[in-house]
């Protein structure tokens, strides 16, 4: 078996500093990992062979676009993505997960018309338990980073573009370098990390995209939930309706 060569890994390698602190929603950790690191842990006794290059290539890609289209990004844990990555198959298959994850980042993120701040609902699975939890008995045993997933994520982009250019009263045009928040809460960094951390430390994050596995649960309802403990932490925007 050939080991995976390291200097393979060295574009991965430059775009760590480019995270910043890290932040990780694992209690039992200080930091998420460098990507170089969990390219290295997902790789551990694979060949180097054409699929291993495709992996690579895609973390690499998506790594990059969170960094360009969520630079206000906080927690950093790609682990089950990572994973998942892996797990798509063979090289094209990767190759086209890659495509897809990065056109969603392209999509929703601060170049978009949508023009959300943070990653976090995709990575941590708060948009795929909502949506599990509409259809349990059609939906369940499709997982937060599954093509059919993606699919609706696509078609609900496009739903909320039509929304933002009919100045929709809760998906409306924004003015400036404003980013959206539909939420009843706030967004703001200091809000943000303050209520994810506490939901992490109160088991109630639908994905634990900190673990290569994703353990995952949709049955709860976390929006609510969230939006409860915002209630607590005394950082519900006074504009909510």
């Amino acid at each position: 078996m050939s080991a995976f060569p390291q200097t393979a890994f060295a574009e991965l390698e430059r775009l760590g500093p480019l995270l910043g602190v890290r932040a990780s929603l694992d209690t039992s950790r200080e930091c998420a990992p460098l990507p170089v690191e969990l390219a290295a842990r997902v790789l551990a006794g694979q060949e180097a062979g054409e699929r291993g290059g495709a992996f690579v290539r895609g973390l690499t890609d998506v790594v990059l676009v969170l960094i360009e289209d969520f630079p206000d990004n906080i927690f950093w844990d790609l682990d089950y993505l990572a994973c998942r990555l892996w797990s798509a198959g063979g090289p094209r298959d990767i190759e086209v997960f890659t495509h897809r994850v990065v056109g969603l980042f392209r999509g929703f993120g601060n170049k978009s018309e949508l023009r959300f701040r943070y990653a976090h609902d995709f990575l941590f699975g708060f948009d795929w338990a909502r949506w599990v939890a509409r259809e349990p008995l059609v939906r369940a045993g499709i997982g937060p980073f599954d093509l059919a997933f993606f699919d609706y994520l696509d078609a609900r982009r496009q739903t909320l573009v039509e929304l933002i250019s009919d100045n929709d009263a809760k998906y409306g045009q924004l003015e400036g370098a404003a980013f959206r928040n539909p939420f009843t809460f706030l967004r703001e960094p200091h809000e943000e990390e303050l209520l994810h951390q506490m939901l992490a430390r109160e088991d109630l994050i639908p994905v634990k995209a900190w673990r290569m596995d994703g353990e995952r649960r949709w049955e709860l309802p976390f929006s609510d939930l969230r939006a409860e403990t915002a209630r607590r932490l005394g950082i519900t925007r006074e504009d909510a309706s």
